[in-house]
């Protein structure tokens, strides 16, 4: 492969193989801080890691004259210097078929099936898969190395579960603020709506726990009902977190709702690798029967894997045409 464009974090993001090669080297390299996975978007961590090449080649050197500008750019100049630090584009290919290979395979035969679409399509999960790897995405790769899961899956796992509903809020707020907004589910209370799991409705909480945190997570409730344009209700809603973390599990994890813990994307992550790793576990290996158990039981978590699978494969296409 040959230098055939300057490689920058802008926008619209810069997408492709040339990229992925890019970040393929710098990841045979090991230069930190770490991009990431070698997912062809030239995001902030992927400018960051070539910025920390070009600052540790220029340490390395002996003529000024071979200095590269440290800029984050890959011009031809840090092209040449990071391919001839790592063999050739070649090896870098090569690296790049057996990095694919390497992905979990996304199951294709099982019996689930869903009646309805997927809530994004693939260039909503692409933006969606963009705006994850661009602030999480080293945390990610580190907290899932070794799982039988990789970034897709969790990227899918959001784009199910939360990212229909601020998919639009990412051109108008802070990551943080989205976080903190991901206060979903109102099942048990909004009307024709019934729920199993403990609590069943607002009153059943009310019940077991005391005012102060009922009124605090109805408070955060309609923090997020007045961003969508909704009235005040006196509800305590069911899910919290970019990956819904269900109030079934304040039984035993108080603190993640009390101290409102889904503020916090790395509490956030630590929960659903939690929960992934025993549903792979009850349902020895098999990742799509995981999935559906990460959701539930019936036709509505046989929907749920189904559409997370679907996203998933969305979420491994090269952005090129996006």
């Amino acid at each position: 492969m040959e230098f055939t464009r300057y490689l920058s974090y802008r926008f619209p993001l810069i997408r492709g193989e040339d990229v992925r090669a890019v970040q393929q080297a710098l990841i045979t390299l090991q230069i930190k801080p770490p991009c990431g996975v070698a997912d062809g978007i030239f995001g902030s961590a992927t400018e960051a890691t070539v910025l920390g090449f070009q600052k540790y080649f220029n340490s390395q050197i002996i003529s000024d004259e071979d200095n590269l500008t440290e800029d984050g750019i890959v011009g031809p100049k840090t092209w040449a210097a990071l391919f001839r630090s790592t063999g050739n584009t070649n090896v870098i290919a090569a690296n790049i078929l057996a990095a694919r290979k390497a992905l979990p395979e996304i199951p294709k035969n099982f019996s689930y099936t869903a009646k309805t679409p997927p809530p994004l399509n693939q260039n909503q999960c692409l933006r969606v898969k963009t705006w994850l790897m661009n602030n999480f995405g080293p945390e990610i790769t580190k907290a899932i190395s070794g799982k039988a899961y990789d970034v897709d899956i969790v990227c899918a796992i959001a784009c199910k579960e939360t990212a229909i509903e601020w998919l639009a809020w990412i051109d108008k707020m802070p990551p943080e603020q989205i976080l903190a907004r991901c206060v979903f589910d109102a099942s048990g209370d909004y009307p024709n709506t019934t729920r199993k799991a403990f609590p069943i409705n607002t009153a059943a909480f009310c019940a077991r726990y005391n005012k102060v945190l009922t009124d605090q997570l109805i408070f955060e409730a309609n923090l997020t009902r007045r961003l969508k344009k909704f009235q005040d209700k006196e509800w305590v809603y069911k899910g919290y977190g970019i990956f819904q973390y269900d109030l079934q599990h304040i039984v035993d994890d108080l603190e993640f709702f009390r101290d409102k813990k889904w503020y916090n994307f790395s509490e956030c992550l630590k929960r659903l690798i939690t929960e992934m790793d025993s549903k792979l576990h009850d349902a020895k290996g098999n990742l799509a029967e995981a999935i559906r158990r990460y959701n539930g039981s019936g036709q509505k978590a046989e929907e749920y894997a189904v559409h997370v699978l679907q996203m998933t494969e969305w979420c491994r296409v090269t952005l090129a045409a996006a």
